[in-house]
């Protein structure tokens, strides 16, 4: 790919960068920019849509990595598509005000085939100022990442690149990494890597390094159905979700959290939590659910149904657990990541 083609690409990718920051952007504009930007991942990546590797999952002890299909269709669900984004943006302009003269180092885990969630922030710092080191487990995706870099032209940022498994990779620069983005999550933390993966990596960097997502909470929550439906179909003016009531948080993952508990790093086992449901709602709502809240950075939050990350796993229905005092709820990292559910 010749020198002005790459400057084009490099140009629309700006483009698309300054529509994604701009906090005054609309839905319909922030979903148009992101149609574009997918089409131009894809252009830049040079990927085979139609081969068979790009649809294959890598399945290991703490929980899949997901083909590069699959990370490609992170880009259709805008809000955390923004969100990240944003977040990811603000944090290293907060390394950068502290550090100066050196450039912010930022460790990417799970970059998929395009780097989607910091390829469109390169356009707004120089290479002195960002410095990557891109972590990515499947082949097909990281071939596509290394076309999508070159075809940008973005070559001077980036450190390195390594094609391992994050959950148990040790690593040899950890003291220069100032910002962990990691993004291998679905909601309620269930089937990927997210908390193995940052167990093993948080007890490895500096104490004062910078966590993306900074705090991912489960809770579980009574769910009322009707109210759920009307508010999705009604709600526009920004209004709170009144269809949940939240009894009791589950588990969190952060990098507080992780640094306050004394685990086995080899075998993750977490405690077993006990929630009682309230006598007096089990005739007010429908459903007992996960719910899924998460905290990028600064200001910029994904609540409860606000995206795919944040959907409601459904427990069980309250006609069919309205004779249980209580359930007990055990977060398990094994080859199928998940919270393990027993009604008493």
């Amino acid at each position: 790919m010749n020198t002005s083609t790459k400057d084009i690409f490099k140009t629309k990718l700006h483009e698309i960068s300054d529509i994604v920051l701009n906090r005054e952007t609309n839905l319909g504009q922030l979903r148009d920019s992101l149609i574009e930007l997918k089409t131009l991942f894809f252009s830049v990546s040079e990927v085979d849509c139609n081969s068979t590797e790009y649809l294959i999952d890598i399945h290991g002890e703490p929980g899949k990595a997901v083909g590069p299909k699959w990370a490609e269709l992170c880009l259709d669900d805008i809000v955390r598509t923004k969100q990240f984004i944003n977040g990811a943006y603000e944090a290293v302009q907060s390394v950068t005000h502290r550090k100066k003269e050196a450039p912010v180092i930022l460790l990417y885990v799970g970059t998929g085939p395009f780097g989607t969630l910091i390829m469109p922030l390169l356009t707004q710092f120089k290479p002195c100022q960002l410095q990557l080191i891109l972590v990515e487990i499947n082949p097909i995706s990281v071939t596509a990442l290394k076309n999508t870099i070159r075809n940008f032209g973005m070559e001077e940022y980036i450190k390195e690149i390594k094609m391992v498994d994050a959950a148990q990779v040790q690593l040899e620069n950890a003291s220069e990494i100032d910002i962990l983005l990691l993004e291998c999550l679905q909601f309620a933390l269930v089937k990927e890597q997210q908390v193995a993966i940052t167990y093993n990596l948080i007890p490895q960097l500096r104490k004062d390094v910078l966590l993306l997502p900074e705090e991912i909470n489960l809770s579980i929550c009574l769910i009322d159905s009707k109210k759920k439906m009307n508010y999705l179909m009604h709600s526009v003016d920004g209004s709170p979700p009144d269809y949940f009531k939240k009894i009791n948080s589950i588990f969190e993952l952060s990098k507080e959290e992780i640094r306050r508990k004394e685990l086995n790093l080899g075998k993750l086992v977490f405690p077993e939590i006990t929630t009682y449901l309230p006598k007096e709602d089990v005739n007010e709502y429908d459903s007992v659910a996960i719910t899924t809240e998460i905290k990028v950075f600064g200001n910029h939050t994904l609540d409860i149904d606000q995206c795919s990350l944040t959907m409601c796993f459904k427990i069980d229905l309250m006609e069919n657990v309205k004779s249980k005092k209580a359930l007990k709820t055990q977060y398990l990292v094994n080859e199928k990541p998940g919270t393990k559910i027993v009604w008493i």
